[in-house]
This record gives structure tokens, C-alpha cells and sequence, in this order.
């Protein structure tokens, strides 16, 4: 099966080498084709953008939509991000390429760097963060989309260390266990 994981920085594996990044580690795990089109930075809008590039051209047979953080994080509002996937999934469908939803781990709010902190407070965003997942879950439920949950366990106190290189991005430990959540989530390869 060949899988398209769109997205941002937490798909591409900020900080950490590629082939440490979850996709690299699930594909090197499942033996199916997971192909990296994570852009540091990006927003949704980014990502709807390059959709036909980076997704469309791949004829892939899924494709995992993960983004929305940046457009909370220097918008304030997470309504951009539900129009821009709410128009990436049904391009998918109409493309016969069946979407899955990234559930987008936590912000560690208490580890974001003091630089990053003077652009956006990211305390006051953390009911904007819920309000999003929530709204993830129920579009995903609506559609009968598969979601893959990357707020896993062990990844924030008090369940584990925190394996964040700055409250944002997961340390190469926070990966393997990201990578675990889209194992578990992709059918075993067919031989």
C-alpha cells in the first residue's frame, strides 16, 4: 500500500534525522510505501496548495492529512484549518484516494522556547489545540475516516518524560512512539 503523509513540521521530523522521522520508522516497520511530504512550517493552506503536486501526482492509495498547528499558532483560529482539510479530504475521495486523519500531539506549552514565546502565546491557544482535536475526531467519525492518534502515551508528563525538543516538536523518541501509532493503525502487508 502506498501512503501520502502530508503535512507540517511534524510530519517531516523537525529536529530530528530522517530516517528517525515516524514516517520513515512506519514504513520501515509495515513494508508498505509511506512517502514524506511534510513542510516545516507549513499551514494547511500550504498544504492544500501543493495537494495536487504532492498527492495527487503520487497515486497513492491513502493519504494522511496532518497539519492545522501553524494556522492556530500565527492565526489564532483553527477555522482555517478545518476548511483547508475539510477541501483536502474530499479531493482525496473524489480521487479515490481514501484520507486519513492525523490526531496532532500535544503542545508542552511549558517547553516552548522563550524566543518563540515573544511571536505567539501559546498558553492562551491550548483551548484553541482542544477545540481543534475535538472538531478532528468528529469530522473524522462523520466521514467513517480513520484516524491515526498521535498523542500517544508516554509522550507528555505525568504518563512518561517529555520527549519534546521545544513543546512543539518531538524529540527521535517521540517519534518511534508516534511511528507505533501508525503502525497499529495500517492493515499488515499482504504477501
Amino acid at each position: 500500500m502506498k501512503i501520502v503523509c502530508l503535512g507540517d513540521s511534524l510530519t517531516y521530523g523537525y529536529g530530528v534525522p530522517r530516517r528517525d522521522c515516524w514516517v520513515s520508522l512506519a514504513a520501515e516497520a509495515t513494508g508498505h510505501t509511506l512517502v514524506n511530504r511534510g513542510i516545516n512550517g507549513d499551514t494547511t493552506g500550504g498544504m492544500l496548495a501543493r495537494f495536487g503536486r504532492d498527492v495527487l501526482s503520487e497515486q497513492p492509495d491513502r493519504v494522511l492529512l496532518m497539519g492545522g498547528a501553524n494556522d492556530i499558532i500565527f492565526g489564532g483560529s483553527d477555522a482555517p484549518a478545518r476548511l483547508n482539510l475539510t477541501a483536502m479530504a474530499n479531493q482525496a475521495v473524489a480521487n479515490r484516494i481514501r484520507p486519513m486523519i492525523g490526531l496532532p500531539t500535544p503542545v508542552y506549552a511549558e517547553g516552548i522556547p522563550e524566543p518563540w514565546l515573544s511571536v505567539t502565546d501559546y498558553q492562551s491557544l491550548l483551548p484553541i489545540f482542544a477545540a481543534y482535536r475535538d472538531w478532528l475526531v468528529r469530522f473524522a467519525g462523520t466521514f467513517g475516516f480513520k484516524t491515526v492518534d498521535f498523542a500517544v502515551p508516554g509522550l507528555l508528563p505525568p504518563e512518561g518524560h517529555t520527549h519534546y525538543l521545544d513543546g512543539l516538536h518531538p524529540d527521535k523518541e517521540g517519534h518511534r512512539l508516534m511511528a507505533e501509532a501508525v503502525i497499529a493503525a495500517l492493515p499488515p502487508v499482504r504477501v
